[in-house]
């Protein structure tokens, strides 16, 4: 008897030393991941599915379609990969290699879950990333709305948070919708709290000082802009944030600084007109023309083919009443142009409204007529800038 009750108490106390069935898979399944092993996961899961807690099989799908699928058809089929050495999930997710699709529907999965367990807060957690995935992969191609998309994500986000489930990912998550909603305090908050976990994220400081511009909390928000720019390594991130910064120093008519910021921005992001186009504006509001000239010069030589780009220009000029100063620019780019009828013409036909803007017709007249005649190189006799320029000629009234 003392024997049997022995052998008995043996038989209880041995489960409370060891892994119980489901935990040992989901152990398993945690390893698959951590090798890489995605598909293998998915089948694993799915061979012990009667064993597994209801949730936990559903959170766990959840993660493995949101975080490590190779292809996804509108996030309702997904298909996975075993990688393999040199492998990573962002390539083969451009070349769209992938495997056998399944079908998946985590929405309706997690809300089975949540009736089951309403006050697990991983449950609101998994909802709100699935929807703010649904956002910015799909947008407006989604089967529903873009702004109920952002309010089923902050519902269920922020119901995560009374349930006491927080992370760095949700507050930054959540910051980035109240964004898009201009829910200026809510986000701040959020990004303070994001940063509670990493203070060496950017792009939390990027996004607090595009939050403090709009609370007008100026001299904290480039102090933040900064930040941003000392953290990223890329450099159009970098450019970013410093033109986010000449955007504050303007506000706190600090022109001269909003320039510097400018400046720095356009040489480490050569290719990004909006330094160029920024700083025409500026310099000539500073009465330095020959700096608005250069900026000129870069933004035209962005996209030189653009009539709508060089009537811009005319504009910025026109505005600050000193289409004059434009002179020196369309010589030093049609010099640089020759060999480019398209440019060219673009050049002579903006120059002739220049001067057709200051009352100088015969000036006018001339210029269009080159522009004419670069036009004549490249297009049909039928296009319709001919009949413009005619009309123009007869007529040079801008």
């Amino acid at each position: 008897m003392i024997r049997k009750l022995i052998f008995l108490l043996t038989l209880t106390l041995l489960p409370l030393g060891g892994l119980s069935a489901v935990e040992s898979v989901m152990k398993e399944v945690d390893a698959l991941i951590a090798e890489g092993k995605y598909q293998s996961a998915w089948i694993r899961l799915h061979e012990h599915a009667e064993e597994e807690d209801f949730t936990d099989l559903v959170l766990k799908k959840t993660e493995l379609c949101l975080r490590y699928y190779t292809l996804n058809n509108m996030h309702q089929i997904f298909a996975f990969s075993d990688m393999k050495e040199g492998e990573d999930l962002q390539t083969l997710r451009r070349e769209g290699k992938a495997g056998d699709m399944r079908l998946f529907d985590p929405a309706g999965a997690l809300t089975e879950a949540l009736e089951k367990d309403p006050d697990r807060g991983e449950i609101d957690f998994w909802l709100g990333e699935y929807y703010f995935e649904a956002l910015n992969l799909f947008g407006t191609q989604w089967s529903k709305p873009a702004e109920e998309l952002k309010d089923l994500i902050l519902t269920h986000y922020r119901s995560a948070l009374e349930k006491g489930e927080a992370s760095e990912e949700l507050y930054a998550h959540l910051a980035h919708i109240e964004l898009l909603r201009e829910e200026w305090e809510a986000a701040g908050r959020d990004l303070k709290a994001a940063l509670a976990y990493n203070r060496q994220e950017p792009g939390y400081y990027h996004n607090l000082a595009a939050v403090q511009i709009n609370l007008n909390q100026l001299p904290q928000a480039e102090i933040n802009a900064e930040r941003a720019f000392s953290l990223y390594s890329d450099p159009v991130y970098k450019a970013d944030s410093l033109f986010l910064a000449s955007t504050i120093a303007l506000y706190r008519e600090q022109a001269e600084k909003a320039a510097a910021y400018l400046e720095q921005g356009a040489e480490l992001s050569p290719g990004d007109y909006r330094f160029s186009d920024r700083l025409i504006r500026l310099y000539l509001s500073l009465g330095k023309y020959d700096q608005a000239r250069k900026a000129a010069a870069d933004l035209f030589s962005l996209y030189p083919e653009s009539p709508e780009n060089c009537t811009k220009i005319i504009q910025y000029f026109y505005s600050m009443d000193r289409l004059e100063e434009t002179d020196s620019f369309f010589d030093s780019q049609i010099k640089a142009f020759k060999d480019n009828p398209e440019a060219l013409g673009n050049l002579y036909y903006h120059q002739g409204i220049s001067y057709a803007y200051r009352n100088l017709p015969e000036e006018a007249r001339s210029a269009l007529a080159l522009a004419e005649a670069e036009f004549k190189k490249i297009y049909e006799e039928t296009h319709p800038v001919f009949e413009i320029i005619e009309e123009l000629k007869k007529n040079p009234q801008p």
